[in-house]
């Protein structure tokens, strides 16, 4: 059973994981071919789930490493592609350096604006449960996963501001 993930969507609590255009790092395409059976190198396969709308654009980054977790400009890779979801769930290929241990990062901007605000989404990898207003990032053992050669299967539940709760949309 998946667990929920919490993430405030107020446009007063910037999250590092929702880092803007100006970051470093390194923007790569949705390459759902690198996630194939027999792909060679590191890969995750993300798999994105509970859309509220279609609207936007969707971004899934990587971290890898305790130090650099939602830390401005420190993500691996990110995919920013616009939200195309097929029953409410989107697929996402995040080409990872090699073995090791990473986290996922992914944020729903519903109305493109490109900040977070409270019609925007987010999740992380290992869906940990979050409470507002003071649990607002989880920690990176919370987040983190190990990959090894070929590709790793992540599944990450999408929440929304929903009155005073962030939950998923039910």
């Amino acid at each position: 059973m998946l667990k929920s993930t919490i993430i405030p969507a107020a446009a007063a609590l910037p999250m590092a994981a929702f880092a803007t255009a100006a970051d470093a790092g390194t923007r790569v395409p949705n390459d759902l071919s690198q996630c194939r059976a027999g792909a060679s190198g590191s890969a995750a396969l993300v798999r994105v789930v509970g859309f509220r709308d279609d609207n936007g654009r969707v971004r899934v980054q990587s971290y890898q490493g305790d130090n650099n977790w939602l830390e401005r400009g420190q993500w691996l890779h990110r995919v920013d592609i616009p939200v195309q979801p097929t029953n409410r769930n989107m697929t996402v290929c995040l080409p990872l350096p090699g073995p090791g241990t990473y986290g996922i990062a992914v944020r729903h901007d519903s109305n493109g604006n490109n900040r977070s605000d409270r019609r925007d989404g987010g999740g992380f990898s290992g869906n940990p449960d979050l409470s507002f207003p003071f649990n607002l990032e989880p920690d990176y053992d919370e987040v983190a996963f190990r990959a090894g050669n070929g590709v790793t299967r992540i599944t990450v539940v999408l929440n929304y501001m929903q009155g005073t709760a962030v939950e998923p949309i039910g």
